[in-house]
C-alpha cells in the first residue's frame, strides 16, 4: 500500500490538499508535515482519519527534509515558494516523486537532469496557476491542428494577508526586483515591469470584469517549450481591486526600495513594516469575495480555420463552498489530484517540468469536475 507525505499539510493552501486526500484517496498513510506541530495534531485529530500521521518539518535543511521523505511513494509540497528548491533537492536525494504548488522556475528547471538521473518525476506548479492553467493550455492545444498563441488570465480573490506565504506571493508578483515576469514571443522570453500588459477580462460573477497584468508565473517558460509550434505565450493576473490598489500604491511610492529609512533614530525597511502591519491587523485579512477564476485561450488553426479554444473556470458560490475555503480549494485540490496520479504511475516522464508534459490533461480535468469545479469550454471562429 502506498504512502504520501504532505509538506505544509495544514497550511492555508495545502490544508485543502490534505482534506481532499482524506476524502478521495486510497493511500495507506497520509503523513502531514508542518512547522506548527500543535496545529497539525489538532487539525488531523479533528479529521478523525486513522491514516493520518503528523511530523515536524525543518524546510531549511535539505538533508533533514530528504530523511523525512525517505520511504514515501509521493511527496506533495505545499510549502511557500522560498522552499521549492530545497524540497526538490531533497526529493532527488530520497528518490521520491514529488509535486508542488508554485514551481517550476529557472532555478528548479535547472535540476531537470538530476531528477531524471534519480529516476523521479517532479511536477512543478500543480495548483491553479500554474497548474490548472497548464493543463487547460495542453488540452486546448490537443483540440487544434496547430497552435500560435496562448493567453492565460487569472483572478485570485482573497485577502492580501491571509497568511505569510500568501502575502509574500502578492508582494512578489508586483515587486520591481522580480526578474522573471516574462512573456514569450518568437523564441524569446521577454521581461516586463510590474503593472504592464494591461488586459480587460470578463470573469464569471461574482468576480466580473477585471484588469489583469503580466505576472512572474512559470507558464510562459514551460508552455513555450512544451507546446509544439506556439509563437507567443502571455500570463497575466490580478487580485481584488482593494489589494491591487494597495500594491500599486506601494510600487508608485517606491516602498519596494531595498534601502532602509531612518525613523525616530532607528533604521526600518518600509516593506518589512508594511508586511508586519498587514499580518497583524484585521484589515489585512478582510475581503468581500473569496474565489478564483482562470481564463485560458489557445489560438491556432482547426481544419484550415483560425480559431480560439477558450476555457473558463469557476466554482460553487463561496457561501456553499466553504466561505474563505473557496479560494484555497482552487489551489489545494489540484495538488491532491496530481499526487494521486503520480501514485498511480501516470507521470508521463521523469525529470522536472510543468504539469502539461507530466500529467494526462483530460483525466486531470475530469477529476476536477468530480470535485465541483466548473470548467466551460468554447470554440470561437475568427
Amino acid at each position: 500500500m502506498k504512502k504520501i507525505l504532505v509538506l505544509g499539510g495544514v497550511g492555508a493552501m495545502a490544508g485543502e490538499t490534505t482534506v481532499d486526500l482524506v476524502k478521495t484517496s486510497d493511500f495507506a498513510e497520509i503523513m502531514v508535515a508542518d512547522i506548527d506541530i500543535a496545529k497539525a495534531e489538532s487539525v488531523t485529530k479533528t479529521m478523525g482519519d486513522e491514516r493520518l500521521r503528523v511530523a515536524k518539518i525543518n524546510a531549511e535543511s535539505i538533508d533533514d527534509t530528504a530523511e523525512l521523505m525517505s520511504g514515501y511513494d509521493v511527496v506533495a509540497n505545499g510549502l511557500p515558494r522560498t522552499y521549492c528548491e530545497n524540497a526538490i533537492k531533497a526529493a532527488i536525494i530520497a528518490k521520491v516523486d514529488m509535486l508542488d504548488l508554485i514551481s517550476p522556475h529557472e532555478e528548479t528547471m535547472a535540476m531537470d537532469a538530476e531528477a531524471e538521473a534519480a529516476g523521479i518525476a517532479v511536477v512543478g506548479g500543480v495548483g491553479i496557476t500554474p497548474g490548472i492553467t497548464n493543463i487547460l493550455a495542453k488540452l486546448g492545444a490537443d483540440r487544434l491542428d496547430s497552435v500560435a498563441q496562448i493567453d492565460i488570465d487569472f483572478a485570485a480573490f482573497r485577502s492580501i494577508a491571509h497568511s505569510p506565504g500568501l502575502l509574500h506571493v502578492i508582494l512578489w508578483e508586483f515587486d520591481p526586483h522580480t526578474k522573471d515576469r516574462f512573456y514569450y514571443d518568437s523564441g524569446k522570453l521577454i521581461a516586463n515591469p510590474p503593472f504592464s500588459g494591461a488586459r480587460t477580462v470578463d470573469f464569471p460573477e461574482p468576480i466580473g470584469r477585471q484588469t489583469t497584468y503580466y505576472v512572474p508565473h512559470g507558464e510562459s517558460q514551460t508552455l513555450s517549450k512544451n507546446i509544439a509550434g506556439v509563437q507567443r505565450v502571455y500570463i497575466r493576473g490580478c487580485f481584488p481591486p482593494r489589494a491591487m490598489g494597495l500594491v500599486k500604491t506601494l510600487h508608485d511610492y517606491g516602498m519596494y526600495a531595498s534601502a532602509p529609512v531612518r525613523f525616530e533614530g532607528r533604521e526600518i525597511q518600509p516593506l518589512e513594516f508594511i508586511r508586519h502591519y498587514l499580518l497583524n491587523s484585521a484589515e489585512g485579512d478582510q475581503t468581500d469575495i473569496w474565489g478564483y477564476s482562470v481564463q485560458v485561450e489557445v489560438t491556432g488553426r482547426l481544419s484550415g480555420n483560425r480559431v480560439v479554444c477558450r476555457f473558463v473556470t469557476s466554482h460553487p458560490p463561496m457561501e456553499t463552498w466553504g466561505g474563505q475555503r473557496a479560494y484555497a480549494k482552487n489551489v489545494g485540490i489540484p495538488l491532491s489530484v496530481g499526487a494521486q496520479m503520480l501514485a498511480e504511475g501516470k507521470a508521463m516522464k521523469k525529470g522536472v517540468d510543468g504539469a502539461e508534459t507530466m500529467l494526462p490533461a483530460e483525466e486531470f480535468i475530469n477529476e476536477l469536475r468530480k470535485r465541483d469545479f466548473v470548467i466551460n469550454e468554447s470554440l470561437i471562429y475568427l
